[in-house]
């Protein structure tokens, strides 16, 4: 069974984290929420989530993937924390699978992970890459070797099937988009 790690700092966009979540465990996987520090977080709306695993129990459990959901200043929260970005480039040298949307691809360009092409939350790719590089403004959710982008809220559905088809193949990406009536 696999298990994705989905990353939670105070100030987390709450629709992204609980719908890859929630897409995660009806496909099959163990999703865990795990926080940076605290049982507690606070999402930027003011809900509140109980984590389900700290970040340090991360690597100890064996994650076959990690979300980083994005919202403001979760993202940045998330940036700023360097056991995630040494977690990131762990990782990433495994080949394992990392999925950042909306603003979170910052965090993967902090951490020197994120590969050549991404998309994030319009108007915010300069927050990602200074120069913007590699932005891709024409498709909601992008892969980029073992990296995946998403843009935004309104995607996060799109995004959580994403990572099920990559991660627990096609068939069972077909009945969880069913199963939820996504077109």
């Amino acid at each position: 069974m696999k298990k994705v790690a989905v990353i939670l700092a105070d100030g987390f966009e709450e629709i992204e984290a609980l719908t890859s979540v929630d897409v995660l465990r009806r496909a099959g996987a163990i999703a865990s929420i795990a926080s940076l520090k605290d049982a507690q977080i606070r999402g930027a709306h003011n809900i509140n989530v109980k984590a389900d695993v700290t970040l340090r129990e991360v690597e100890e459990l064996g994650y076959d993937a990690i979300v980083l959901p994005g919202g403001l200043p979760g993202a940045e929260n998330l940036a700023n924390d360097a056991k995630l970005r040494e977690i990131l480039q762990e990782f990433d040298k495994k080949g394992k699978l990392i999925c950042a949307i909306c603003a979170a691809p910052m965090v993967l360009e902090r951490a020197r992970v994120l590969k050549e092409h991404f998309v994030c939350y319009p108007g915010f790719e300069e927050n990602v890459r200074s120069d913007k590089r590699g932005y891709v403004s024409d498709k909601n959710v992008l892969k980029d070797q073992n990296i995946i982008t998403g843009k935004g809220p309104a995607f996060s559905m799109e995004f959580a099937l994403f990572i099920v088809k990559n991660l627990l193949g096609e068939e069972t990406y077909l009945k969880v988009k069913s199963d939820l009536l996504y077109k």
